[in-house]
């Protein structure tokens, strides 16, 4: 696994389309030192065990509109902290995924291990679209602590990410005369290409927050203020 500051080049999201690339790694990640299962070398588990969350994934979120998507994510996210966990950490600390499989035992037990203070999170550096469909699924594969272990990984990743929009945003400021344009067009393809649970998330008027913003900037009538304030609360979503 490699580090989330490894991934995020340190001038991201200036680059054309470059936001989009934390989600484009969905497979590398798991299988890159795997080969297909047609050459005779076994997938891993996890690879196999996101391929089916990937499906269970599609099938809600096609049955779900957007709001149903938002509260069954506050309701997932709700069991991972707070009393709802405490009342349950003994249970999900003795929790063993139902596999006979090595890897993923000891993934989970390194998972346990890791969101009681101690060891590395087995998910470090993982793609994001693969950390929400752990975080997300329903279907048994994954245990408590795994999930936790995913979702501390997704925050990671997600503040790493919005420390280089925060700095891409005053370096073109600096630079362009006040025109963040491009850098807000980033912002919107990185929202575009959220799973559809993850983007439920954001308040419903994100994207015309962000095309009246591009229109503001890139038509020269920027403030002169820092831009942040009116850029940086289109980025924050339910975070516990």
């Amino acid at each position: 696994m490699i580090d989330i500051n490894t991934r995020l080049s340190q001038n991201s999201v200036q680059n054309s389309g470059t936001v989009k690339n934390r989600t484009e790694k969905a497979t590398s990640e798991v299988a890159g030192s795997n080969q297909q299962a047609s050459s005779g070398i076994r997938i891993s588990s996890l690879a196999q065990e996101l391929n089916a969350a990937q499906a269970r994934a599609d099938a809600r979120d096609s049955s779900l509109d957007r709001d149903a998507l938002s509260a069954k994510a506050s309701d997932i996210r709700s069991q991972f902290y707070g009393s709802a966990y405490q009342q349950n950490k003994d249970k999900y600390d003795a929790e063993v995924p139902n596999t006979n499989d090595p890897a993923h035992l000891d993934r989970a037990k390194q998972a346990t291990t890791y969101v009681n203070g101690s060891g590395s999170n087995p998910f470090k550096g993982l793609a994001p679209d693969q950390l929400s469909l752990i975080i997300y699924d329903e279907g048994g594969t994954f245990t408590m602590n795994e999930k936790r272990a995913a979702l501390d990984e997704q925050w990671d990743q997600t503040q790493a990410w919005k420390r280089e929009v925060v700095a891409e945003i005053n370096r073109q400021w600096d630079e362009k005369n006040g025109d963040i344009s491009d850098v807000l067009k980033d912002i919107m393809d990185y929202f575009d290409n959220l799973p559809p649970i993850e983007e439920a998330q954001y308040d419903s008027s994100w994207r015309q927050s962000l095309q009246n913003n591009i229109a503001h900037f890139s038509s020269g009538r920027s403030n002169s203020d820092n831009p942040g304030h009116t850029v940086i609360p289109a980025l924050n979503k339910y975070e516990p």
